[in-house]
């Protein structure tokens, strides 16, 4: 609890109390090294009191007569969250490991195409990849209007002029997207997504024929029992049950996936909606799967 700031430490008498520090109090990430490996086991720690924030909405949820599931807006904190715990993967290793393990991909952003983010939160990963690969022009796509301004703070300052972002729903992209996309991008959304498949649907309407995909989503055995020695399980799937189920489950006809769907639901469901998985990858310092897809 003190590496997380949420106890303060006194390293004269090492006793223990309350934080005296209001924006520690508020459990900012932005003040735990936030965006480097180290800051990453304080922002999972940080997650805890966040995904319990949702704790009473839970208790009614669950109950037979419920409420469906949660809405975007009832978990305001939990976004911040996630793009925190993420971001050290993508600035450490996103560029300098996964893209150079994928030489397609690579091979494709050198040369120059048109890529798209679906769910690109705050936009660090377009960035990243428009300043390293010119050529190629870049569209991240996000339902949350504020995830576009926060992500447009410093396209300009940067002289990004191949890079856009665009607040939009995922499953009715604008009709003048239709088959212009090269490479379409996945990082752990589809499971937070009532109608995945209604996504997916539009991703294959604005990919090009020969356009390829990338699935990210967390590394899990689709068979409970199979995730028993997974040391990662017991964290995902409580992220899951406060999270990923209830935000995927917020209407009639959502098929509440949840982060745990595991590894054959998931390349299962891609070839249903008429994908070949080309590749099954595992991501380098986080335990998360890669899907590299073509349409059938």
């Amino acid at each position: 609890m003190t590496t997380a700031y949420i106890v303060d430490l006194d390293p004269v008498t090492e006793r223990y109390h309350r934080s005296t520090n209001a924006s520690r109090r508020q459990l900012s990430i932005r003040d735990n090294g936030s965006g480097t490996m180290a800051g990453q086991g304080a922002d999972c720690s940080v997650g805890i009191p966040i995904i319990s924030e949702v704790f009473n909405k839970m208790l009614e949820v669950v109950k037979k007569d419920g409420p469906r599931g949660l809405t975007f807006s009832m978990t305001p904190n939990y976004h911040e969250f996630n793009d925190s715990y993420g971001l050290p993967w993508f600035n450490h290793y996103f560029l300098q490991e996964f893209i150079p393990s994928q030489p397609e991909i690579k091979a494709r952003l050198e040369s120059g195409i048109r890529m798209l983010d679906v769910g690109c939160g705050r936009g660090a990963a377009m960035k990243m990849l428009a300043q390293s690969f010119p050529n190629s022009h870049f569209v991240g796509l996000d339902i949350d209007q504020c995830n576009v301004d926060w992500a447009y703070k410093d396209v300009a300052t940067l002289g990004l002029k191949n890079l856009e972002y665009v607040c939009a729903d995922a499953s009715a992209m604008p009709n003048d997207w239709t088959s212009t996309f090269d490479y379409v991008f996945f990082f752990n959304l589809l499971h937070d997504t009532p109608r995945p498949d209604l996504i997916i649907d539009d991703v294959k309407r604005v990919m090009k024929k020969d356009g390829i995909m990338s699935v990210i989503e967390l590394y899990a055995e689709s068979k409970h029992a199979d995730n028993l020695g997974d040391p990662n399980a017991s964290f995902i799937y409580t992220d899951s049950l406060f999270y990923c189920l209830p935000m995927s489950n917020n209407h009639p006809g959502s098929m509440a996936l949840g982060a745990m769907w595991g590894k054959d639901s998931i390349k299962k469901f891609l070839e249903g909606k008429g994908f070949k998985v080309k590749a099954v990858s595992t991501l380098p310092m986080m335990p998360q799967l890669h899907f590299l897809s073509e349409l059938m």
